[in-house]
């Protein structure tokens, strides 16, 4: 497997997920605590080392046959990872303003990033 679909496909295994998960949450309730240091290096190395484990110690081919691993390669594209990016700093920021509508929204942008299949699709002009 390249590493460019290694890359893509590890952010759909349950121990990345549940990583990704972990460190949102602990670090939105130290953001919400006023630790700011702290919520962010949670935020980042959380991440790192599940991504780091994942890479390392799964087996990404087998997951790739997977409903999850087909819907990732198909419809994970940059802009996509990027929208998700982008609602996890508005999530953050949320917290860190200690505004639960905010973080609903950052959550709502996140899970449109996920669902890029349903995005629309630009017209080809062949």
């Amino acid at each position: 497997m390249r590493a460019v679909e290694g890359a893509l496909i590890h952010q759909v295994h349950p121990a990345k997920i549940g990583t990704d998960l972990t460190a949102s949450i602990i670090s939105n309730a130290l953001l919400w605590n006023s630790c700011p240091k702290t919520a962010v290096a949670v935020r980042c190395l959380l991440p790192v080392a599940g991504s780091a484990a994942v890479l390392g110690l799964a087996d990404l081919d087998a997951l790739s046959r997977t409903r999850r691993g087909r819907y990732v390669l198909a419809h994970m594209p940059p802009s996509a990872q990027a929208v998700r990016l982008l609602g996890d700093a508005v999530m953050g920021i949320g917290a860190y303003r200690r505004n639960p509508a905010l973080m609903l929204a950052g959550a709502a942008v996140v899970a449109i990033g996920w669902s890029h299949a349903l995005w629309p699709q630009p017209t080809r002009l062949d």
